[in-house]
């Protein structure tokens, strides 16, 4: 371990690193650095580095942007009267809502975020986003603290979660924060299963208060065979595939790190 200077990991043991003297830096393998921050046993002083690939910043945009159109289209409703083999074209109660109509509040504006923003706002969408400390976004509509939270969520039809994951954001999808999205509103989380609070969801979809929720992220992962969230009707589950690594590209990133 002595004669390590640069890691490459995710998630590696508690103490691990703290074992290794001559430690210049630490990569993440993915775009977040969540378990990282986390691991209070790295040495202070030591950089953590991400992969950041515009590639994946595509990827994760088109996949919310069919999570939104999934929601704003209604598919998994038309999804039901097709196995049933019923011609139902009152599934939208015949009139479809217009891009300039939906609001998508998107949660962080980060690498992952900003990207999700511009493709939904060069699409028409009313885009709006929060982040912990204020922060500038072309055609955004831009909320920041605890203290603006709830003005925010009010005005989002669809939520988007891109958050990274901190001590502050744990948990931060929970009761109070459901309860403040319009009725009938719908979640989609791409960034850490800890940002949500599973019961609450749960409660808030058996209530009918949220129309739907699209999830990727799970706590733990894989997502235990016993959870609710596989067979329940208003959920999607998605097994952590948003926005997948690219070896070639991410290598190659790692290796200019070094």
């Amino acid at each position: 371990l002595a004669a390590v200077e640069f890691a490459i990991c995710w998630s590696p043991p508690p103490g691990l690193l703290q074992q290794c003297p001559n430690l210049k830096a630490v990569q993440s393998m993915g775009a977040g650095a969540d378990s990282l921050v986390g691991d209070a046993t790295i040495p202070r002083g030591v950089p953590l580095l991400r992969v950041i690939d515009p590639l994946m910043s595509e990827r994760m945009a088109t996949w919310v942007l069919w999570g939104v159109i999934n929601c704003q289209r209604k598919c998994d409703a038309y999804l039901a009267a097709q196995r049933e083999a019923r011609w139902d074209k009152g599934v939208e109660d015949f009139r479809s809502i217009d891009n300039g109509e939906l609001r998508v509040g998107v949660m962080g504006l980060g690498v992952m975020g900003g990207a999700v923003a511009d493709t939904l706002v060069r699409l028409g969408y009313r885009v709006s986003a929060w982040t912990r400390r204020p922060r500038r976004h072309a055609g955004v509509a831009c909320f920041h603290g605890a203290e603006q939270l709830r003005q925010f969520a009010a005005a989002a039809d669809v939520l988007v979660c891109l958050l990274p994951l901190t001590p502050e954001t744990r948990h931060i999808i929970d009761a109070r924060l459901l309860s403040w999205l319009p009725a009938g509103a719908s979640v989609i989380n791409a960034a850490r299963g800890g940002h949500l609070a599973e019961p609450d969801l749960l409660a808030a979809l058996d209530s009918g208060h949220l129309a739907s929720a699209i999830l990727d992220v799970f706590d733990p992962e894989p997502l235990p065979a016993s959870s609710r969230l596989w067979a329940h009707p208003r959920v999607r589950v998605f097994p952590h595939v948003s926005s997948m690594t690219n070896i070639e590209t991410a290598v190659a990133q790692m290796l200019s790190n070094r």
